[in-house]
């Protein structure tokens, strides 16, 4: 770390950078002196020089700020050279703090054959990180009575086997809990449309009852989501997010991804071997929908973590119930995996996600009850972790 960057602890700033600490504080707001002020007449006679110092004063502090954010900046940006030097990174990485991007880079190659280098404005697909916005849009039409949570999916799938569809809610489906098997790999990529898809898996007898554990489910469950929101509103699934979530948030980078609509600045996936990179074979996407469709930015994932601390797209009370882990047992909330990691000898709690698509990995981790985000998005098939040391970084950063 740069030899300007102090260290000390947050007690320490003000006598490492006045001579008697908040004493000098106080002598400056007061012109040396600090009893208590007993006349009009005293008062009178030290405004004007409190006044004048008051702005030396804030400007010590603003000083201050600085040299602190910049050493953080410093450090997060020696805990990405260090991973890069290790991972050869391919992507863009973004960490927003209280509200303002405190870092932000781009890494490697957006298009190995052109050249041409990943920019902040690179758009990737998404993967998994698709499943937060499916869940926005399912509490959205919760919130207006369109839709429950806790009636069974054959109230919106009639054609859904009624022995297994009537255990099954969309809450069940939004956690994992559903127990629909997951297709096997020779299964996952065939082309089907949604009447093929709900058919195949609509005959399926269930892994456990629904609610009596937790297993992934990288397609099933979302895309079920899908179909029953697209006949709950009689629009599109692209649509549908469009103008419930895409426009409201000007997240003008994002959308649900087309194989047959060429998009700019879209990097291209990666098989990536130690330091080379093959094309990665192509997919089938059809599958993918409203659990994996979406490709987007850093810059727009930014926006999506400031739309989730206000009311802009949902009630408070309807954020609370997206980032509630199902039980205590089952972390997972509606979208998302909900974590308390110890951080500096103290429970923090956070909310995370990883993607995966063709050539491409994705993560994403927030704060519940802090302001921190910390993203990442990549055009190569390996999976690199970036979050925690950067989380860590920040919070015991805070500690100081």
């Amino acid at each position: 770390m740069n030899k300007g960057c102090y260290t000390g602890t947050k007690k320490s700033w003000a006598g490492k950078w006045f001579p008697e600490g908040s004493l000098f504080l106080a002598k400056l707001i007061t012109g040396g002196q600090v009893s208590v002020l007993k006349s009009s007449t005293f008062l009178s006679s030290r405004l004007a020089y409190s006044l004048k110092n008051m702005k030396f004063i804030l400007t010590i502090l603003f000083f201050l700020s600085s040299i602190s954010t910049y050493c953080q900046v410093e450090k997060i940006s020696e805990i990405f050279d260090e991973i890069d030097s290790k991972e050869n990174l391919s992507g863009v990485v973004l960490v927003g703090q209280d509200g303002q991007v405190i870092f932000q880079k781009a890494y490697g190659i957006a298009n190995q054959s052109f050249g041409i280098e990943n920019n902040l404005d690179t758009k990737f697909l998404i993967g998994s990180l698709t499943k937060q916005f499916t869940a926005m849009l399912v509490m959205q039409l919760a919130e207006t009575g369109q839709l429950s949570l806790d009636v069974p999916i054959t109230t919106y799938l009639p054609n859904f086997r009624n022995e297994t569809g009537d255990k099954i809610t969309i809450r069940h489906l939004l956690t994992h809990t559903h127990g629909i098997p997951n297709p096997n790999l020779t299964d996952r990529y065939k082309p089907m449309t949604k009447e093929e898809f709900i058919q195949n898996y609509a005959e399926a007898n269930l892994d456990f009852e629904p609610g009596a554990q937790f297993e992934y489910s990288g397609v099933v469950g979302y895309y079920l989501i899908g179909v029953i929101l697209e006949k709950v509103t009689n629009k599109d699934f692209a649509k549908l997010l469009e103008e419930n979530i895409l426009e409201p948030l000007d997240m003008r980078n994002t959308d649900y991804y087309s194989q047959d609509t060429i998009q700019q600045n879209f990097a291209t996936g990666y098989i990536q071997k130690d330091s080379s990179f093959l094309y990665a074979p192509h997919w089938d996407m059809s599958q993918s929908f409203s659990a994996s469709g979406i490709y987007s930015t850093v810059g727009d994932l930014f926006k999506w973590d400031r739309a989730l601390r206000g009311t802009q797209l949902i009630s408070n009370t309807g954020v609370e119930t997206i980032f509630t882990p199902f039980s205590n047992k089952i972390r997972y909330g509606f979208g998302w995996f909900i974590n308390d990691p110890v951080i500096n000898g103290e429970k923090r709690l956070f909310a995370g996600h990883n993607g995966g698509a063709n050539g491409y990995k994705s993560q994403i981790m927030r704060g519940i009850n802090e302001d921190l985000v910390v993203i990442y998005l990549s055009n190569t098939d390996k999976y690199v972790e970036i979050r925690y040391p950067i989380i860590e970084a920040v919070v015991n950063d805070e500690g100081k």
